[in-house]
């Protein structure tokens, strides 16, 4: 127990010394916008991620810190008030990001920045009071920046108009296309995406009325409420503040939030308590998370540590096994979100993708979780002239790892994008020799290293925000292996396979695309396939945990029949069809993906079919119920129904109840199978838990 206190009490010093560090720039603290006025439907994601499932309705008062997404609906408006007491005005169907609200109290240094993501925005900015304060806000390739001003940008995903209705703004570039140019008040400027400014003139006068409509729209909005409401309330220009002065959030409402479960959970037919606490820290665009569970059967107790079920994870018996147990404790460490400049995570990962998903498709080093913890990482690199993904699965055994290195020939002007991937695995059992009963014993040396290479390319051909997109892509992979010591029936053969050299199985696989939105409701993608030979599109999928033991058998099969005299070419083709849509508001999402092929080989032809699916209902379109529903299934698809859950199958269900404020009750459901390579069969894995949920802040 003394030894678990000392790793518990480094966990919380890591956190702490996380916090000085991070929190530290130039005594310039976060201080958090707020709603000062909203009418219609206004959604807002507070979450560093900013995905799709993460918007909420919007209140009054909300307070926004640095990285909200706010969302309007078509007949909805929007006020947002700064510390400063500064206003910015959205206007209806438009997509608003706070990026950074930063103020020196001791100098009053200020720097505020915000992205228009789409739609029209108007501000009113405070004089700043230092010369290097900032306040700026980008749409597109464009940067306005005031210094005490008011001014609207309306961006259409196309070109940005910014217009200075008083003061003065300079507008740049965020590429550095141009040098910055004076706009002044009563003038205008227009910067397609990309591109180059219109040189300043007059706001035409029916823009300005245009803009005078805008205005008038929110008094008139405001107006209605107020007659509707039965104790008419004036709109405050400023947040309420506590008795003795403004109340100031504290670090842990701002940066830290607390979550717990307890319950049951089943492993192997048997019943166990689980109690689980889940920290996680965000500052900024780091985000810190733990998982700290204690697994014990009802006789134990939570007390009864050295019987816990899950006991070697605490023991911390040597230098290398306390490591392992120290890093399996943090969930996950990521920077930023994907499509960023930069974007790592590191942790428990469950959708790990390489381009377009033709060698890596949605795998995840989370199928076993929580019986079995993985590391992994992700790390992204997106620049404007070329970028950078890369996967590794799991650091305790470093072996299925990948990336993929892409270039913009032309920038993303024309976003024409050329990619090669490159991805490598080495299934080893976890005793010497390999499967159990069957004729042909391996050693771990004679398993091989597998290797599947690729190039793509992708080409967006039409981009309406909101509207229609549409990107053109292409994909072509092939599979590589290589033998430390060759297996006797391929080391025998007339062509035979050569130690410690790369060869490639005969066979390419290509696909052409289209994917795309459709009024941001929609998702589609529809492929066309076709194999010649050998190659399995996306076989790096939520499925390989299932398949890598046995798959080395499969590959040898295959390079054995290749390579006697009575081979016989075969070719597959067939279609990938995938789509998703969202509603009320995005609170139900849905999904389906199906692939069909026929493969062709000496006049036989045999079918392969695959499907997934999946259902999120978020919080508040069914009154205290939320949940998620996801199934897989890499094979046999046309059985589901006589046969729905088989080795080729993974389910998970999580449903929940609120309870109370902060409290829910759920029921989380898994099944799926491993392959046993000491009996050669795979065996279901099933995990039953009923919890109650936690938020403490």
């Amino acid at each position: 127990m003394k030894r678990l206190l000392i790793y518990i009490v480094s966990l919380i010093m890591i956190f702490g010394a996380g916090v000085v560090v991070l929190a530290q720039d130039e005594d310039m603290e976060e201080e958090p916008a707020y709603i000062s006025y909203l009418s219609g439907n206004v959604d807002v994601d507070i979450t560093p991620e900013n995905e799709v499932g993460d918007f909420v309705p919007a209140e009054l008062d909300m307070d926004l810190n640095p990285g909200t997404v706010i969302r309007t609906g078509s007949d909805a408006v929007c006020e947002v008030t700064l510390p400063d007491e500064s206003t910015i005005k959205i206007s209806n169907g438009a997509v608003f990001k706070i990026d950074e609200v930063l103020i020196n109290k001791k100098t009053g240094k200020k720097s505020e920045k915000f992205t228009l993501l789409f739609g029209k925005m108007k501000a009113q900015v405070k004089k700043l009071t230092t010369s290097d304060s900032q306040f700026t806000v980008a749409s597109g390739t464009a940067l306005a920046g005031v210094r005490g001003t008011v001014f609207g940008v309306d961006f259409d995903g196309i070109k940005s108009k910014v217009l200075v209705f008083e003061g003065k703004v300079q507008l740049g570039s965020l590429t550095g296309a141009f040098k910055p140019i004076l706009i002044n008040s009563g003038q205008m400027s227009i910067v397609p995406k990309g591109g180059l400014p219109e040189p300043p003139k007059p706001i035409p006068e029916d823009l300005l009325k245009e803009w005078q409509k805008e205005d008038e729209k929110f008094a008139k909005k405001a107006e209605e409420e107020t007659q509707a409401t039965t104790q008419p309330e004036e709109k405050k220009p400023k947040k309420p503040e506590a008795k003795g002065g403004p109340a100031k959030e504290s670090f842990i409402e701002k940066f830290l939030k607390m979550n717990a479960y307890v319950g049951t959970v089943t492993i192997d037919n048997n019943v166990y308590s689980r109690w689980v606490f889940t920290p996680q820290l965000t500052i900024g665009k780091l985000g810190l998370g733990l998982y700290l569970p204690a697994v014990f059967s009802p006789d134990v107790g939570i007390f009864g540590f050295k019987d816990w079920e899950n006991h070697d994870e605490w023991d911390f018996t040597s230098m290398l096994d306390g490591l392992h147990d120290f890093i399996i404790k943090f969930y996950y460490v990521s920077w930023g979100q994907k499509g960023d400049p930069l974007y790592f995570k590191i942790g428990s990962i469950d959708d790990f993708y390489l381009g377009h998903g033709f060698i890596v498709d949605n795998y995840s080093n989370m199928i076993y979780f929580p019986e079995e913890r993985t590391v992994g990482m992700q790390f992204n690199i997106d620049g404007n002239y070329a970028g950078l993904e890369t996967m590794v699965a799991d650091f305790t055994r470093l072996q299925l790892f990948g990336g993929r290195l892409y270039f913009r020939p032309m920038g993303r002007r024309i976003p024409l994008a050329l990619g090669v991937s490159a991805v490598h695995d080495r299934p080893t059992p976890d005793q010497g020799s390999w499967p159990a009963d069957t004729t042909y014993v391996k050693s771990e040396k004679e398993l091989p290293h597998v290797l599947f290479v690729g190039g793509d390319l992708d080409l967006p051909i039409l981009h309406l925000k909101k509207v229609f997109t549409m990107t053109l892509y292409g994909d072509a992979a092939s599979t590589g292996y290589i033998y430390e010591q060759v297996p006797d029936r391929l080391a025998n053969l007339s062509d035979p396979v050569k130690p410690g050299t790369v060869n490639l199985v005969k066979g390419i696989g290509t696909a052409a695309g289209l994917m795309g939105e459709i009024a941001s409701i929609f998702n589609y993608r529809v492929e066309y396939r076709y194999i010649l030979d050998y190659y399995e599109p996306g076989i790096i999928n939520g499925m390989w945990e299932n398949r890598r033991l046995t798959y080395p058998w499969e590959l040898e099969d295959v390079i054995y029949d290749q390579r006697s005299g009575s081979y016989e070419n075969s070719t597959s083709a067939g279609f990938l069809i995938k789509g998703g849509m969202m509603l009320f508001q995005k609170k139900l999402e849905f999904g389906l993906g199906y692939e069909n092929y026929k493969k062709t080989q000496d006049g036989v032809e045999t079918p392969v079919r695959k499907g997934s699916m999946y259902v999120d209902v978020e919080k508040g379109l069914i009154p205290k119920v939320y949940g998620q529903l996801t199934y897989d299934r890499s094979d046999n698809f046309e059985n589901i129904f006589k046969e729905p859950f088989d080795e080729n199958t993974v389910l998970n269900a999580d449903i929940y109840y609120e309870l109370a404020k902060g409290i829910a009750l759920s029921v989380n459901y898994k099944r799926t199978f491993k392959y046993n390579d000491q009996t050669d069969n795979y065996d279901p894995i099933d995990s039953f838990g009923i919890n109650t949920n936690f938020t403490f802040f």
